[in-house]
């Protein structure tokens, strides 16, 4: 599970391969978040070699949390790395819809708050 979306950076390398590399969940608090790393393409990534191993990174409070990971998300079959890559998205397109980010629910990243809006499932 992966997205796909083609990024250039400062540096002129390309990559289009983004994967989540980390995250962090609690219950108890109603908090998550997820850091993704970005990668030349896929087979780089089946590699292990980041271009930036921490190029962005969502996170997740109060009522978003509960829509993504809480009990009623989860209980519909949903694993919780597939509900981090839909939040990643959603945070995307609220960003590029409304101009800001929602406040429980934000993705952050060098390469725009809505880096992931258009992004495709690789």
């Amino acid at each position: 599970m992966a997205l796909k979306k083609n990024t250039s950076l400062a540096s002129g390398v390309e990559g289009e391969y983004w994967r989540l590399v980390a995250f962090r969940w609690d219950r108890s608090a109603r908090e998550a978040s997820a850091h993704f790393a970005l990668y030349k393409d896929e087979a780089t990534a089946a590699g292990g070699a980041p271009l930036v191993p921490l190029a962005a990174k969502v996170r997740l409070t109060g009522a978003a949390f509960d829509r993504f990971l809480g009990p009623a998300a989860l209980r519909t079959g949903e694993d919780v790395v597939a509900q981090l890559y839909a939040a990643a998205r959603s945070a995307s397109r609220y960003r590029r819809a409304h101009g800001v980010n929602a406040a429980e629910h934000l993705l952050i990243s060098d390469h725009g708050s809505d880096l992931f809006a258009d992004a495709s499932d690789a």
